[in-house]
């Protein structure tokens, strides 16, 4: 039995891997999800960015000018530290080491009375020395068998 090849479909299309037969296809305005997201809705992201960027008028020292809601927010959690309210002191300082890129400095030291209470604690059998030396080095705590110190 021989084949009779389609006639209708044009010879330069080939039906394969990513390429479905023309009738299959969507049609021209045709969507391949009808009830999916509607054009002109937004996230939660979209609609907070346009909220903060939003333009309010503040007053200062008896002048009016208009400043983004961000920056109005900012403000009145300065005035509140400034008030004494130690959450908006807290969070204003928070905030301002997380985002201006200044980290606190620390003290990677021990001082003098925890190092004796260190050596109490530990005994006189099996003492630990632990030098001053930040956390990456290897010599921060070095075992010493057999010395007695009180």
């Amino acid at each position: 039995m021989t084949r009779k090849k389609n006639t209708n479909a044009p010879a330069a299309y080939v039906v394969g891997r990513g390429r479905p037969p023309r009738s299959s296809q969507f049609k021209p305005g045709q969507s391949g999800n009808p009830g999916g997201r509607r054009k002109g809705s937004v996230n939660l992201k979209t609609v907070m960015t346009a909220v903060l960027e939003s333009e309010i008028e503040l007053t200062e020292n008896g002048r009016k000018r208009k400043v983004p809601l961000l920056e109005a927010i900012i403000l009145r959690q300065a005035q509140d530290a400034l008030r004494g309210q130690l959450r908006a002191t807290d969070s204003l300082l928070d905030r301002y080491e997380r985002h201006a890129g200044h980290e606190a400095e620390r003290s990677d030291e021990l001082p003098e009375e925890d190092l004796v209470l260190l050596e109490r604690v530990l005994g006189p059998s099996r003492r630990q020395s632990v030098s001053n030396a930040g956390p990456g080095s290897k010599e921060t705590v070095s075992t010493e068998e057999g010395q007695d110190h009180d």
